[in-house]
């Protein structure tokens, strides 16, 4: 029986095969088109129904932590009666809280790393409360109920939500959360991460971006046909990475060192490497390495 009052959910990093940027939508976000897979580095992120009240205080982040807004909105949606709003001796509203919910994150993946790490655990705390609440069993209906409710979260949502329900591989339209599931490749994946620090990243490295940039546009029919590694390699790319490498020159680190954490090793970045989102992570797909795609 899926349904349990304690659930742990692995909340999976995601990587952009392919990014392409292909012009800005009358909502003001871009319109992207973009291969993302899910790899086995993860958080993980226990939800339990407990004597407590779940708050700000309890996340990272504080107010601004999605998986604290995926929690208020699950409740908002579906046990609207688990919501607590009161009011400082000011007469100030302070923040929701939601009742008889415990949630922890152990954290793995890095923040702020273009691998969607609070983007996953938001899907996660989404996940699991849709089992604990709505005692949904069947992976395929309990996705159709999220997605929507992801996409209100961010654009990286609704595809998280989905590789923790069975479809780790998507092609992703729209702003990014438009879904076509596709058949996950199988291959090994090394991270290389980055301490580059930009103010207002996503932002600010989609505000760096040039038509240039965008030139040649990334097949991802032809990637997804590539039978070997080393074709697929060919095929990968994203329009984000020249403007983001002009904003890491910008901050002072034109080459800067990066850390693969399975090995301790401190090491230049690879320049057959791809940067995942708007990075600053950059990552190498081959026969063998540190992480594997998700194929289920």
């Amino acid at each position: 029986m899926w349904y349990n009052e304690c659930m742990e959910q692995k909340a999976y990093a995601k990587i952009n095969l392919i990014l392409n940027v292909l012009g800005k939508r009358p909502d003001g976000y871009h319109e992207v088109e973009m291969l993302m897979q899910a790899i086995d580095l993860c958080d993980i992120v226990t939800v339990k129904v407990a004597d407590a009240l779940l708050g700000p205080q309890d996340f990272e982040y504080g107010q601004a932590d999605l998986a604290y807004k995926a929690a208020l909105l699950m409740a908002e949606q579906f046990r609207p009666d688990l919501i607590t709003e009161a009011l400082d001796e000011n007469g100030t509203e302070l923040a929701a809280g939601v009742k008889g919910v415990k949630i922890s994150i152990e954290k793995h993946i890095p923040a702020a790393a273009g691998l969607a790490g609070g983007s996953a655990d938001a899907a996660a705390v989404m996940t699991a409360l849709g089992k604990l609440w709505m005692q949904e069993k069947d992976p395929e209906e309990l996705l159709k109920i999220l997605l929507p409710l992801g996409a209100k979260l961010g654009s990286d949502v609704p595809f998280c939500i989905a590789s923790q329900l069975g479809h780790p591989a998507a092609i992703a339209r729209g702003r990014g959360t438009e879904l076509e599931f596709v058949r996950p490749a199988d291959f090994a994946v090394d991270l290389y991460f980055s301490d580059v620090a930009i103010p207002n990243k996503t932002r600010a490295v989609y505000a760096e971006l040039k038509e240039a940039d965008c030139e040649k546009r990334f097949s991802i029919e032809n990637f997804l046909n590539a039978s070997s590694i080393d074709d697929k390699r060919r095929f990968m790319g994203n329009h984000l990475q020249a403007p983001a490498e002009r904003l890491i020159k910008k901050y002072g680190k034109k080459d800067p060192a990066v850390q693969q954490p399975n090995s301790g090793c401190i090491r230049a970045v690879p320049e057959i490497a791809t940067l995942s989102g708007a990075g600053p992570t950059y990552f190498t797909i081959s026969e063998d390495g540190a992480y594997r795609t998700m194929l289920r």
